[in-house]
């Protein structure tokens, strides 16, 4: 393919992809949108907090050389990159339709001050123009990095749904056991709880109440991406600096059988996935019915 056809490609995936757009991003079956957008920055905020605080931690301890080789970091890090889109977005989008209503009113008010008006062989043609209503249904086109901002919150939704839940079951089921003294304080407390278990939280959270974001089969192969360049960044840290990030990449103790984990590590992503898919099918059959007879009963 050549560079022409790969931008004429992303610029019809930013720019004519009719899932990519403010509505699926920005919303919330459940939650009102200046709440939403309240919530999403507090998250932010509290997630980069958490990040900053575990790297000063271990820098003080002389581990920052190796803070970002672990996948739990990368997988903490990559929420709070979410969270950071999704807060950006969200308030974009509530800004907007703040302005929206805005115009309107004043558009209102403008209509009505236009049928107040003298007779039209009595006044000029630019008392016309400026008391006539507002366009508001002619809005400016999305800018290219606003939709670049949809794309990688989009991504990194459908990425970190899956990997957050994996990042907490290898940890709690097979790493925790063997670090006793990892949570030998309240601030390591504070920090392992927030990476290895709220982390988990979150996203469910964003999947079952915050988000519409859709889920597409098709997008696996993004997972396999961050997947294979983890590896890499592994084996870089062992070849470097002789540092093997988990125990299970040691070939010196595992051998062979390092494949056989790594494929069982695909299969456990490829059944959330799987999971996911069907959940946010249930959740967008479900939550439109239950808005519809929410709506009747506040009718009737």
């Amino acid at each position: 393919m050549t560079r022409l056809g790969i931008r004429r490609r992303f610029y019809c995936f930013l720019f004519h992809n009719p899932e990519l757009r403010d509505e699926l991003f920005a919303t919330s079956y459940v939650v009102p949108q200046r709440m939403l957008a309240g919530i999403r920055s507090t998250l932010f905020i509290y997630c980069l907090a958490v990040l900053i605080s575990n790297l000063a931690v271990n820098v003080a301890h002389g581990a920052g050389w190796n803070w970002a080789a672990y996948f739990t970091t990368l997988t903490f890090f990559g929420i709070t990159l979410y969270y950071g889109f999704a807060s950006y977005t969200t308030i974009a989008y509530a800004w907007k339709q703040q302005k929206i209503r805005t115009d309107g009113a004043a558009a209102l008010v403008d209509s009505e001050s236009a049928s107040q008006s003298p007779p039209l062989s009595d006044i000029g043609e630019g008392y016309i123009k400026n008391s006539m209503p507002r366009e508001i249904a002619q809005t400016q086109p999305p800018s290219l990095a606003h939709q670049v901002a949809l794309a990688s919150q989009w991504i990194l939704y459908e990425s970190f749904t899956c990997f957050a839940p994996l990042v907490s079951l290898i940890y709690w089921a097979l790493l925790f056991p063997t670090q006793d003294d990892i949570l030998d304080s309240g601030l390591d407390t504070w920090m392992g709880v927030s990476m290895h278990a709220l982390n988990s939280v979150l996203m469910l959270c964003e999947v079952g109440v915050f988000a519409k974001t859709p889920y597409r089969y098709s997008h696996f192969w993004i997972l396999f991406v961050f997947l294979a360049l983890y590896l890499a960044l592994a084996y870089f840290m062992v070849g470097v600096y002789g540092f093997y990030v988990y125990p299970f990449f040691d070939s010196r103790y595992f051998g062979g059988y390092i494949a056989l984990i790594c494929l069982l590590i695909i299969d456990i992503i490829a059944v959330v996935w799987v999971i996911m898919l069907m959940v946010h099918r249930l959740r967008d059959e479900i939550y439109p019915r239950w808005l519809l007879k929410r709506q009747r009963s506040t009718v009737f």
